[in-house]
């Protein structure tokens, strides 16, 4: 997974899946037997974090967010309106509400949001064909931040 202004899952596999429809995408990596990366890109990452925390403050949120607990918060955490993968509804529209009085519970709430976003998207390239997920590696910026790992571990249900 690639965590930076967007959020990209990327998936090796034995097969390879293109689906134009939800922007499913596949790269040659060789080897033998012939192996693929298979992805696609969501339109959430660290832009929607962008809108409402500098990096000092996200910093500080996450040290008062327990990654064992849910927010019980159901957000759908987008930029604007739209979403390519793992949906691709061009008029989908974020959903960030109810906003809680305290900023690391909303913080809480968008991370998970963007962790049940990155899980469905896993999910789709295996429902297209591609392999179980069995690990996650992740590059980008949002991979620095232990809190968000952790809510990954927990709802994508393997080592991050």
């Amino acid at each position: 997974t690639s965590l930076g202004s967007t959020l990209a899952v990327k998936l090796r596999s034995l097969v390879r899946v293109d689906d134009a429809a939800f922007g499913v995408y596949s790269h040659r990596l060789g080897g033998d037997p012939v192996q693929w990366l298979v992805g696609g890109a969501s339109n959430t990452g660290g832009v929607v974090l962008r809108k409402f925390f500098t990096d000092k403050v996200l910093k500080q949120l996450s040290s008062e967010i327990d990654p064992e607990k849910e927010s019980d918060l159901d957000y759908y955490p987008l930029p604007s309106p739209g979403q390519r993968f793992p949906v691709c509804d061009a008029t989908l529209e974020p959903r960030l509400e109810p906003r809680p009085a305290e900023d690391a519970l909303f913080l809480h709430g968008i991370l998970e949001g963007m962790v049940r976003i990155e899980a469905s998207g896993y999910q789709k390239l295996k429902d297209l064909g591609a392999a179980q997920l069995k690990r996650v590696i992740t590059a980008g910026g949002g991979a620095q931040n232990p809190v968000w790992r952790r809510i990954r571990e927990r709802l994508i249900g393997v080592p991050v």
